[in-house]
């Protein structure tokens, strides 16, 4: 649900989705705020599906997205999806392919959201390729020009099914300091 909320919008975007569904249909915490998304957990896909259709849109500000936030929380309620057995079953039983095949399948999710959803499952071996990560790889290349998906999904290949991970770890590489941590709290 959440990864949903980050298709074609800002981060600030986002953050506002998600944070009106915790709110406004989330669980509260014994002793949180009574109003506000802190203190409140994810709501429950029946929550979710609970909800009329234009809370989506004129409550949560999801747009589009509301329709297949609705859809996807009564497919999963009404049990005719299992979202929980994508992230348990092995790969033995079920390949990178099939996950991303059967995401894909889903309300909402095409191939960036799948390949957001698989590296949380544990599932590295698709790249996400978004309009953040596209300008991102190109300026740590030194390219003023983009580079094409075919292209920077053939340079990670040779990380076979860790391809999506070390795509991950080439982005954000500049979010790790050179400098070594502090563990004051750590006793001689």
């Amino acid at each position: 649900m959440k990864t949903i909320c980050t298709t074609n919008t800002s981060w600030g975007g986002t953050t506002r989705m998600v944070n009106a569904l915790v709110e406004h249909l989330g669980i509260q915490a014994p002793g949180a705020p009574a109003s506000g998304p802190y203190g409140r957990a994810f709501p429950t896909p029946q929550a979710m599906a609970a909800a009329p259709a234009h809370f989506y849109k004129a409550v949560a500000g999801a747009g589009y997205r509301g329709a297949y936030l609705k859809d996807l929380s009564v497919a999963v309620a009404e049990g005719r999806v299992d979202l929980e057995s994508l992230g348990t079953t092995s790969r033995d039983a079920l390949s990178d392919d099939d996950v991303a095949t059967r995401l894909q399948a889903l309300p909402g999710v095409g191939p960036y959201a799948a390949a957001h959803i698989m590296l949380m499952l544990g599932r590295y071996s698709q790249l996400i390729l978004d309009s953040w990560t596209r300008p991102k790889y190109a300026r740590l290349l030194g390219r003023k020009r983009p580079v094409s998906d075919r292209t920077m999904v053939r340079r990670f290949k040779r990380y076979g099914p860790y391809a999506g991970l070390a795509f991950w770890l080439f982005l954000t590489r500049d979010w790790i300091t050179d400098e070594a941590p502090s563990y004051s709290w750590v006793q001689p």
